[in-house]
């Protein structure tokens, strides 16, 4: 006996749920409305319908609940008792998944990218929307990416970015900097051996017959301009971070190499895609080197 019971009530929820399956939201807001206004007429002109449109709508709901919820006249629109009932839980249902919706638009987009160029992007990406930021190396923040643990990632064009989307937020130049408007020639402050250092390395010899003087090797961009900024040393940076710091370029360099700074990410889904759009114009802007 006990398990018969069991199998109704399983097969009257799968009932409910198939009915509730093609219940409309915006069907519920004007059933409301007409709750409280009391004419479906107004309601359906609230919510610029006509009144065969509102009037289907509200058998919608009625058939979605299996009852009658209000008294079809074409004058008044009155609830049952029922439909008393039912009024308050379908406006709490609504306003939670109006909540829903809103706390869905404010859950924080995960950026992932270097120190350097988080000290561009970041103080421009707080003030218009929420960023969760992680300080990442390029590579970690590709695997991020790929792995679904970040949504965005900030990169320096220097390494093939396979099965990703690549935008181009910004360019410029990689160069020698100093403090010093005219400095004179000394050993030289070099991060790891990248792209743009061997470049830079391979354009030296060519230009002077010699290796480049280096005096350290220092991983981070960020360190090599911070230390330049309160020293006498020659730090080889991106354009973009030489500039935040105010610091010239040697006059006695070879001819500067090029970057991209390229924002990298999978299909953001529709939910993402406007504020991913508004993202990639703010960093466009930052990132444009006078």
């Amino acid at each position: 006996m006990e398990e018969c019971v069991v199998q109704f009530e399983e097969k009257d929820l799968q009932r409910i749920e198939n009915s509730l399956r093609n219940l409309r939201i915006a069907d519920l807001e004007l059933f409301i409305t007409a709750a409280h206004m009391k004419n479906l007429g107004k309601s359906a002109l609230f919510h610029h319908l006509s009144q065969s449109a509102a009037s289907t709508a509200i058998r919608r709901v009625e058939s979605a609940f299996g009852m009658s919820l209000c008294m079809h006249e074409k004058r008044q629109f009155e609830l049952t008792r029922e439909g008393h009932m039912l009024l308050p839980r379908v406006e709490s249902w609504v306003k939670q998944i109006r909540d829903l919706i809103v706390s869905k638009d404010q859950i924080p987009i995960r950026l992932v990218t270097t120190h350097a160029i988080a000290q561009i992007a970041v103080p421009a990406l707080i003030s218009s929307d929420s960023i969760d930021f992680k300080h990442m190396r390029p590579d970690h923040a590709y695997a991020a990416i790929l792995h679904g643990e970040a949504d965005i990632a900030l990169v320096l064009d220097n390494a093939p970015w396979k099965g990703v989307i690549a935008a181009e937020i910004g360019k410029g130049y990689f160069q020698l900097y100093s403090r010093e408007a005219e400095a004179t020639l000394r050993p030289v402050l070099l991060p790891e051996d990248q792209m743009e250092v061997l470049s830079l390395q391979q354009s030296w010899q060519q230009a002077h017959g010699y290796s480049l003087p280096v005096k350290s090797r220092i991983p981070s961009w960020s360190l090599i301009a911070h230390i330049c900024s309160e020293s006498d040393e020659i730090g080889f940076l991106p354009d973009f971070l030489a500039k935040k710091s105010g610091l010239h370029p040697v006059l006695w360099q070879p001819a500067a190499s090029t970057y991209r700074v390229l924002a990298i990410y999978r299909n953001p889904g529709k939910h993402l895609h406007e504020r991913f759009d508004q993202m990639l114009r703010t960093l466009r802007t930052v990132f444009t080197i006078a």
